[in-house]
């Protein structure tokens, strides 16, 4: 027997272990079975549970295939028999099962079999999926677990507005959090609603300015969304807290600080740094030399867009051209 199976079966029984009300809440098993079949059925079952933490699968499975042939309407002994056969890479056996467990207990055992759908590359089941989820979070309106994977099911679909929207629900459970900021800024951003984006990461750092990964954001987002400078210096300057000798981080401040008419002496004294540690730098030799000509030194800035004309790049040298020009043209050279 693989270990893979081993563990997949005996995380199963720890996790989600059934009980007697799980196993007998089927109104069908009820019917047809007398007292001593019911009786028979639970001794079995709990013992192929004991056998498979025991690591003695084999005769677990045995005894799961007779707790089957006793009560083939129960909801979790289908699913037990659909875990077992898909533990054994027997998947297109064990679908069945998992949808019959679905059938006869919804709210109970919709993960595995609403995965399979999702799982399908098939865009009729995937939809189907979404159907079921849907049911059952309604019926579980405090289900984190099935909110959550209703939400991944909706991104899967591309259906990001309605993922937006179910993320309301998964913040009255869990709270408002990184983790729901997170999705909120992530949603938006794939629906290329960037006010909002900026909104949301701006909203959460209002909570946590602490929180690394939010700075990063929403200097990521001033930059794609192109915001003035002041607001660009504002954000580099909170990144810089954390990193405080990254070049580039330095180098965005200088400009934005530069460009935003803001302290250029702090500016400057940035912009050194890079161009001391990266000298060839192209991208920090032509900031050091616009912040040069922004205070009125031309002859320095004439320098140094030299060297960066000198190093440019062919993504880099088009700005660094228009800059050296109106350098040249302060000269009159």
């Amino acid at each position: 027997m693989k270990i893979r199976t081993y563990i997949l079966l005996i995380i199963y029984v720890l996790i989600f272990g059934a009980t007697q009300s799980a196993l007998l809440a089927n109104p069908a098993s009820k019917v047809t079975l007398s007292m001593e079949e019911e009786q028979q059925f639970l001794y079995y079952f709990y013992e192929a549970q004991r056998l498979i933490q025991d690591k003695q699968i084999e005769p677990a499975w045995e005894l799961v295939q007779f707790c089957y042939a006793l009560n083939p309407s129960d909801a979790t002994i289908n699913n037990y028999m659909g875990v077992f056969l898909d533990a054994f890479d027997r998947q297109a056996e064990a679908i069945p099962y998992f949808q019959r467990a679905f059938e006869l207990q919804p709210n109970e055992y919709w993960y595995q079999y609403c995965l399979y759908l999702l799982q399908s590359k098939d865009k009729k089941q995937e939809k189907l999926a979404i159907r079921h989820l849907e049911q059952v979070a309604k019926s579980n309106p405090k289900d984190e677990n099935v909110h959550t994977m209703l939400q991944k099911a909706y991104i899967h679909m591309g259906d990001y507005k309605a993922a937006l929207q179910l993320q309301n629900q998964l913040d009255t459970i869990m709270g408002y959090n990184a983790m729901s900021a997170m999705q909120r800024y992530r949603l938006n951003a794939m629906m290329k609603n960037n006010k909002q984006a900026i909104y949301e990461v701006e909203r959460y750092l209002e909570e946590d300015p602490d929180n690394m990964q939010f700075q990063v954001f929403r200097a990521q987002l001033y930059e794609e969304t192109q915001q003035p400078p002041a607001k660009m210096a504002v954000a580099y300057e909170a990144l810089l807290r954390f990193e405080p000798r990254n070049l580039m981080i330095m180098n965005n401040l200088a400009w934005a600080l530069c460009m935003s008419g803001g302290d250029l002496d702090r500016a400057e004294q940035l912009s050194r740094t890079t161009i001391m540690s990266a000298p060839t730098n192209p991208v920090y030799l032509d900031t050091y030399a616009w912040i040069m000509y922004t205070k009125g030194d031309y002859e320095n800035a004439y320098f140094y867009i030299q060297r960066a004309m000198e190093n440019a790049t062919e993504e880099t040298k088009k700005e660094i051209i228009e800059h050296h020009k109106a350098i040249v043209k302060k000269l009159k050279l």
